[in-house]
């Protein structure tokens, strides 16, 4: 069984940040891929593959998408964990999906994320920002995340 999760920051990263904070994170061992968005996918990914895409939102700069093994010792709820680490160790903002536990919203609509603000879990919407790409003409929407109201998060 493999764990995918995506989280998006509040500033651009290197692969060596990326690589520092995950080797934290994961038990010794495990073989760690970071790449950046414009490398060709490895032949071995590893225990954990991350690869650093870039967004068009200056307030939200890059994403990490994670595809990896479900026992990469980042325990039930990874990207949240993830999160946290990478909020406290970094200080920067982070956004990922809405785990069911956390709040009544279907955690597959595209519109809400849990956003990690200043140390604060938050319901946020993503509609209208340049997080959900071009509209069909092309053109791109500017709004900034809305913070919906503060939630209570257990990740670790």
């Amino acid at each position: 069984m493999t764990v995918m999760f995506s989280i998006t920051v509040s500033r651009s990263l290197t692969v060596d940040h990326v690589v520092g904070f995950f080797e934290e994170l994961i038990p010794a061992g495990l073989q760690l891929v970071v790449q950046p968005d414009d490398a060709d996918i490895p032949d071995d990914t590893g225990d954990l593959w991350i690869r650093l895409v870039g967004n068009g939102d200056t307030a939200w700069p890059l994403s990490l998408d994670v595809v990896g093994a479900y026992d990469c010792g980042l325990g039930p709820h990874p990207d949240l964990r993830v999160a946290e680490h990478i909020g406290e160790r970094l200080g920067v903002d982070v956004l990922c999906g809405v785990d069911p536990s956390v709040s009544d919203v279907d955690p597959s609509d595209p519109y809400y994320r849990l956003a990690l603000i200043g140390g604060q879990w938050y319901l946020a919407s993503v509609a209208f920002t340049r997080l959900m790409g071009p509209d069909t003409d092309g053109s791109l929407h500017g709004e900034p995340v809305e913070l919906i109201r503060p939630v209570v998060v257990e990740a670790r």
